[in-house]
């Protein structure tokens, strides 16, 4: 029976697609660069900011790494000085966060995105309703790694196999594997496609937010 729930953020909460763009490439623009697509911005989202930002160089055919840390540093000063900017949840989130803690689902959430950023926005348009929110921290490894995954479980005093590890992208879906949680579900209106999601081994695949309450539910 799965009574907790961990979330991805970005893509499978809340829609930020355009508040990272916004900020890259203003960075971007501020060291002579041109700025990226929104379909690029989709692809290079899900390893952290470090991974976006040397993503978007290299696609400017640039590897230089000490320029790559300076962008990056830019960027997340940037990014954290409004960062609700652009960003709003998804349709029928509120709802479905609404209707799990009313089932007595205890609610996480485990980032890439900077741990004090991540804190921020989820306080912002969730305010208490998470229980015990992870972003990325100095010393700790990222998502697929488990490492975060796993000492949330047990902060959280459950079982893996009574957790649910809920993301739009394969590399969500790996890290609920790699933690041995008990069901992975992906959602089909984030920021990579369906097919990830199905590679990547999800237990199912959800469209809508109301799905994941049936598929909860029914574990």
């Amino acid at each position: 029976m799965i009574k907790y729930c961990i979330f991805d953020l970005d893509g499978t909460l809340l829609n930020t697609l355009d508040s990272i763009r916004y900020y890259l490439n203003r960075t971007l623009g501020e060291y002579g660069f041109d700025g990226i697509t929104r379909e690029e911005c989709r692809r290079f989202i899900g390893d952290g900011a470090r991974k976006l930002v040397s993503r978007a160089l290299e696609s400017r055919g640039v590897t230089d790494a000490e320029l790559c840390e300076r962008v990056l540093k830019s960027y997340n000063k940037a990014y954290d000085s409004s960062p609700y900017y652009l960003t709003e949840p998804y349709r029928g989130i509120p709802e479905l966060i609404s209707a799990l803690s009313s089932r007595g689902i205890t609610l996480a959430v485990l980032s890439n995105k900077p741990d004090s950023t991540a804190r921020s926005v989820v306080s912002e348009f969730f305010g208490d309703a998470f229980s015990l929110v992870r972003g990325a921290l100095d010393g700790v490894k990222l998502k697929p790694e488990p490492d975060a995954c796993l000492e949330m479980i047990k902060n959280m005093g459950a079982a893996p196999s009574e957790v649910a590890f809920i993301g739009d992208t394969g590399v969500d879906i790996e890290t609920g594997k790699r933690a041995t949680v008990g069901f992975t579900v992906g959602v089909s209106w984030g920021f990579r496609e369906r097919e990830e999601l199905i590679i990547a081994g999800a237990d199912r695949v959800a469209d809508t937010p109301i799905e994941i309450l049936e598929i909860i539910g029914a574990k």
